[in-house]
């Protein structure tokens, strides 16, 4: 019997016609990988105060590949989506995809603890709000204030 593939968790962020570039970006993502699960979409403001808000949400899919090629994958997929050093200087962000982690199983063993020790809670809300859409079971406690879109 063989175990299932593991489920790879990426953050989707954009300021820059998120709508468009979202789109565009969980499209591609469905090309590469199969699987595809979204969480709903928020808003929140741009921590650097360079930029537009963003729209943010999370992203689960089906990963058969070693995490480095998923991050080259990933990264052919934002500068698809127009993502350049130039635009963002501007504060414009088309599209920027950040793996959260990689779910070797369906437990929640070591999840929390990750949490616990990466994220600095109240300044990732954008992230933690749409992953606990995807793990219900989740423990993680954080402030609100981001906005559904």
């Amino acid at each position: 019997m063989t175990s299932p593939l593991p489920l790879a968790y990426v953050s989707i962020g954009s300021n820059y016609l998120p709508c468009k570039n979202i789109a565009s970006g969980v499209s591609l993502i469905g090309e590469y990988f199969s699987q595809v699960k979204t969480s709903q979409t928020y808003k929140s403001n741009d921590v650097l105060g360079l930029g537009a808000d963003y729209w943010n949400l999370v992203i689960q899919f089906h990963c058969p590949v070693p995490t480095k090629e998923l991050k080259e994958q990933l990264q052919d997929i934002e500068l698809a989506c127009g993502r350049n050093k130039a635009d963002q200087l501007r504060g414009q962000v088309h599209l920027d995809l950040d793996i959260l982690f990689i779910r070797k199983d369906n437990t929640l063993d070591g999840l929390n603890q990750i949490f616990a020790e990466q994220f600095e809670l109240s300044e990732n809300e954008y992230v933690l709000i749409p992953l606990k859409e995807l793990i219900p079971d989740l423990n993680a406690a954080w402030v609100s204030g981001s906005e559904r879109v």
